[in-house]
């Protein structure tokens, strides 16, 4: 446990959690983060993750985009992304520079991209330098001057402690987590741990 409470899960790389975070719309049938609740969804999915957790990354890859086909495209469920920093600068700066690319309506591309850079430059926390994460914008066709402009000028980061209550009230203890009505699934699992926890989620919503 750390002084936050939350449990630090061990898979190839250690991972540090902090409850900081922002909070992002990801789903209703749309591919971009920026979509609004619907009446006509009848659950909400949540996703606790942070782009410098090894289990999140892996999540992110093999979880998120089932997650995505099944129930967002399909509109079944809304999934709601809080992405938490942990460690400081590094990991608050790429939580920022991913509501950055939300405001072009990319931060489902940038978020994706992003787990795979780091990933692909074996965690190395240069990935999340401003230089780096501007380069990834401009690589995924985004306005590179308006999104630099916002990751420097820090205004993202006032939602940041709207997530870490809401982490908080949730009793997030590890992660990846992921709550869905009355379920809930920490630490990373097989895909149909969390398809099983979704689906009776949505038999529960629908009974309701």
């Amino acid at each position: 446990m750390n002084r936050f409470g939350i449990r630090k899960q061990a898979r190839n790389v250690a991972y540090r959690t902090v409850l900081l975070g922002i909070t992002l719309l990801v789903a209703l049938a749309v591919a971009d983060c920026s979509s609004s609740p619907s009446d006509q969804v009848p659950l909400k999915i949540i996703i606790y993750t942070d782009f410098q957790c090894g289990a999140c990354a892996r999540f992110s890859s093999e979880v998120e985009p089932e997650l995505r086909s099944r129930y967002a495209d399909t509109n079944k469920a809304q999934i709601e992304i809080r992405l938490l920093a942990a460690e400081g600068d590094d990991s608050l700066r790429a939580a920022v520079a991913a509501l950055c690319a939300g405001d072009q309506g990319r931060f489902t591309d940038y978020h994706d991209a992003l787990f795979d850079a780091w990933r692909d430059n074996n965690e190395d926390p240069e990935t999340f330098s401003i230089d780096k994460l501007v380069a990834l914008a401009t690589s995924l066709g985004l306005d590179a001057p308006a999104f630099r402009s916002c990751l420097e000028s820090g205004h993202k980061g006032s939602q940041v402690e709207v997530n870490m209550a809401l982490a908080r009230a949730d009793g997030v203890q590890t992660l990846p987590a992921l709550l869905a009505g009355n379920a809930r699934v920490e630490g990373y699992k097989p895909l149909d741990v969390y398809l099983n926890a979704v689906d009776q989620a949505l038999k529960e919503s629908r009974l309701a």
